[in-house]
């Protein structure tokens, strides 16, 4: 059976749909969930056994990588950056990859993952393993094909409804996802969408450099001619990752009682908070683009 992810969002206009990759059936969903799911042909391909990856404590991509190697009796080793005290606290995302039994290694300062990533891949190839080194958030080509394949879906939504988006919101991290999606649209022919990635910690400067730079390496990859602009707005980052105010936590808390679905302070919330801003100024066609957030939402 085929589920449809695309449904009417409950909002003031009647014109805005959500693609809801939060309910995506695999792994606990998401667009990480989404992600690994071409990865792991890679990870198949190469037939590695051993995965090496990272992400922060309370990471959504630490948590489908580690339930996937579980499941395929794969080793795992996940260098986390972030409080070590809050994790075995925490319950969510945490929660999992503690109860998958991947090895956990903590650092306290990013510059610490490179090395600690290396010293992993290093052990498993000492032992006679075949370890798969992991982009922290599935941060490569072979992930973001996922949503290249993902408009394909999309693409089948336009037919049988003869509805397209003018604007694709999402939240924006380290870019994978909505360069994935800037090349969908190019290869499925949206050629009056645009996609506002809403950054969740970096500066618009920053992002879309490495967006747009990612962007056209995906492009040359799968032979699509790039035809997208990389847009990132960056005016709600309120301090950094896993930093919002309180109008996000109010929406975050309401969400359900208004939307029908969770929306997360880190990611989807910051998102859908941004979004809210253009819609009330705009009468386009919007699909707001749900990447998860449900066990962030119950950290």
């Amino acid at each position: 059976m085929k589920i449809n992810l695309i449904e009417p969002l409950n909002y003031q206009q009647n014109n805005i749909f959500v693609l809801r990759d939060d309910l995506y059936p695999f792994l606990g969903g998401g667009n990480k969930g989404r992600k690994i799911a071409t990865i792991a042909e890679d990870i198949k391909s190469k037939g590695s056994t051993a995965i090496v990856t990272t992400g922060g404590i309370n990471s959504n991509h630490c948590r489908v990588t580690a339930v996937y190697a579980a499941q395929h009796n794969i080793q795992c080793t996940l260098v986390l950056h972030g409080c070590k005290e809050t994790f075995f606290k925490q319950q969510g995302n945490s929660q999992i990859m503690r109860d998958t039994n991947a090895k956990l290694i903590f650092v306290d300062e990013p510059t610490e993952i490179s090395s600690a990533m290396d010293s992993a891949m290093q052990s498993y190839s000492s032992a006679g393993g075949n370890p798969y080194y992991l982009w922290g958030g599935g941060h490569s080509l072979v992930g973001a094909k996922a949503y290249i394949d993902a408009v394909e879906e999309l693409a089948d939504f336009r037919e049988k409804t003869h509805w397209s988006p003018k604007y694709i919101f999402l939240a924006s991290g380290t870019g994978s996802t909505q360069a994935g999606i800037m090349a969908g649209l190019d290869k499925y022919d949206f050629n009056d969408t645009s996609v506002i990635g809403i950054s969740i910690a970096r500066t618009k400067q920053n992002a879309e450099a490495i967006i747009s730079k990612f962007y056209k390496e995906l492009c040359l990859k799968y032979n699509i001619t790039p035809r997208q602009k990389t847009i990132v707005v960056d005016d709600y980052l309120f301090g950094g990752y896993e930093k919002f105010n309180s109008g996000i936590a109010e929406l975050s808390r309401n969400s359900l009682k208004y939307y029908g679905f969770i929306l997360d302070t880190t990611y989807t919330g910051k998102a859908f908070y941004g979004m809210q801003n253009y819609l009330n100024s705009m009468e386009e066609d919007v699909l707001f683009w749900h990447t998860g957030g449900l066990l962030n939402y119950l950290k």
